[in-house]
């Protein structure tokens, strides 16, 4: 793949801003009436086993790289 440094490096970038841009805005939220105290720890370990659970029952690569055209 010719040029993936350049992808990579722009990838980076994009990610970083659009990272930044999502920090401000829920930043501005008042998480208390979204999750009651003490929830949040227990919020991202959840997020974090549904996703390592979806990577162990999927055995296809993701949609937009499967290589499969659509009919």
């Amino acid at each position: 793949m010719s040029g993936w440094k350049t992808f990579t490096f722009n990838s980076l970038i994009g990610f970083l801003v659009l990272l930044g841009e999502l920090a401000d805005h829920f930043a501005v939220i008042d998480w208390s009436h979204i999750l009651p105290p003490g929830a949040v720890p227990y919020a991202v370990l959840g997020i974090g086993v549904v996703n390592i659970v979806l990577r162990h029952i999927t055995r296809e690569p993701a949609g937009w790289i499967s290589g499969r055209r659509l009919a």
